[in-house]
């Protein structure tokens, strides 16, 4: 077969000078690429990669705005090009730009550029968060926070006091600046002009009266620590002070020393008032309005066994009696419906369901907004509680076809107690914030800041000297009735 002969010159200017492609040269010179590509070798011309052609077309700026403006990886910078990853990375290197870190490309990955190293230094440094906890309030894992941390070079706090994910802020400092407190000398004082500087008890004036919380001080304490634990503890200990509970003249009498040793002997974990009934029985039934049969029901460490209760509807008194001390928050919501379980009358939980804060809630479905469990009741009883008051609305409020609840991680709360109760998990809310008034040293919902015609809702904040507290996600949980 006779060879084909072509015009050497031709295609020396079409391949080389004009940059043609084989493919190009040959439907131009009407032969095939294989006679191209054999003349080329006769010739002594390097043959160019196929792709060469197609990266003159495409100019440094392409790929950096794809790369770099455009936030896309490599492998789809390279594959929206119809190039290699090598051919993007060589581009890029060659621009000056380069490429990004190993941390740079995790965040983008995670979608977590947004969270910047100043904000998490600022938490945990000014604020004094955890690791864990400002992992939580962003809605990342647990390891987050330190793994960022572990990039920059910033170092952590050991784990241990204030370090700890547990910490909370140390009982010991704050015990004494409430005991020795105008508000804590005040109420004693009250307390003691009250009883005529008498025992509450012997009805004898004596020299050595102390007053007796009733509810104990450690369990108020510990209500009140869990409720301001996202504070700052620049401000936390002022919140604490300030909490009326430690100053109810209702939640106090007056014992002589030798009384109140003889209460402090009974079981720290038993109705308040039968630790005072063990000692003065006409005193405890006469205050605390139990009658002698129901103190008899408590087992020798002043517990309840809730093996048989009844659950009713209560009024905002009866709820409120419980949940002032037995549940960190101290408050009852505005509710439409509240639930008490009771054994032989005695109370020993309140459940409280409404529409909660959501304004777009469906008029099918009730939050549970509060669930107070005191200590007196053996446990575990929660989960029982939660399914009876379940019971209870599917029976009387047929309507309603869905509860739901969320479960605060700021307090150590993960929702453990609603899937032992059968609820599912529904995701979670977005991280919010809450103010810190220190004119009345309250915590306030962000809504009690809404912006008006005239001032947005930081300006506002600003002007009422409103403190911002960030607050992670809570966790969504619901059931269907």
């Amino acid at each position: 077969m006779k060879a084909i002969d072509l015009d050497k010159e031709k295609l020396i200017n079409l391949y080389v000078d004009q940059e043609k492609t084989q493919k190009e040269c040959a439907i131009l010179l009407g032969v095939s690429d294989r006679v191209i590509k054999r003349h080329l070798k006769e010739l002594g011309i390097k043959i160019r990669p196929a792709s060469v052609a197609i990266r003159h077309n495409i100019s440094d700026g392409q790929v950096i705005e794809l790369y770099w403006n455009q936030g896309l990886s490599i492998a789809v910078t390279a594959r929206t090009l119809g190039m290699s990853e090598g051919f993007v990375k060589k581009r890029l290197q060659s621009s000056g730009r380069g490429t990004r870190t190993v941390s740079q490309g995790a965040r983008k990955w995670r979608k977590t550029e947004h969270i910047t190293n100043e904000e998490l230094i600022r938490l945990h440094d000014v604020l004094g968060w955890s690791c864990t906890k400002i992992s939580e309030h962003f809605g990342m894992s647990k390891e987050f926070t330190r793994q960022r941390f572990m990039v920059i070079g910033k170092e952590r706090r050991g784990p241990y006091g204030n370090g700890n994910g547990a910490w909370k802020g140390g009982t010991t400092p704050i015990r004494e600046i409430i005991r020795t407190s105008i508000q804590y000398q005040e109420w004693r004082t009250k307390c003691f002009e009250r009883s005529a500087f008498k025992s509450d008890l012997s009805n004898i004036s004596s020299n050595d009266l102390i007053v007796h919380h009733i509810v104990p001080f450690k369990d108020i304490l510990e209500s009140v620590f869990t409720k301001h634990t996202m504070l700052p503890d620049d401000i936390k200990n002022t919140a604490i002070l300030n909490d009326s509970r430690f100053y109810d003249l209702n939640n106090g009498i007056v014992v002589n020393q030798n009384e109140h040793k003889l209460i402090e002997q009974n079981s720290a974990c038993g109705h308040p008032w039968w630790r005072i009934w063990k000692i003065s029985p006409e005193f405890a039934i006469l205050k605390s309005r139990l009658t002698c049969d129901q103190f008899e029901i408590f087992n020798d460490r002043g517990t309840l066994d809730p093996h048989s209760c009844t659950i009713k509807p209560i009024d905002r008194k009866a709820a409120i009696s419980l949940i002032r001390y037995w549940h960190y928050l101290g408050t009852v919501p505005p509710s439409i419906l509240m639930l008490g379980c009771y054994v032989d009358n005695i109370l020993i939980g309140v459940a409280t369901f409404g529409f909660g804060i959501n304004k777009n809630i469906s008029p099918f479905t009730w939050e549970l907004t509060r669930l107070c469990v005191p200590g007196y009741v053996l446990q575990p009883f929660s989960c029982r509680l939660i399914d009876l008051c379940c019971q209870y609305i599917k029976k009387n409020h047929k309507h309603i076809k869905q509860l739901i609840s969320f479960a605060d991680p700021s307090i150590g709360h993960n929702g453990g107690l609603y899937r032992m109760a059968g609820w599912e998990k529904d995701g979670h809310t977005q991280p919010s914030y809450s103010y810190f008034d220190p004119n009345t040293n309250r915590l306030r919902h962000k809504s009690s800041c809404r912006r008006t015609k005239e001032l947005s809702e930081k300006e506002l904040a600003k002007e009422r000297g409103l403190i911002k507290i960030p607050l992670p996600p809570k966790y969504k949980y619901r059931i269907t009735l």
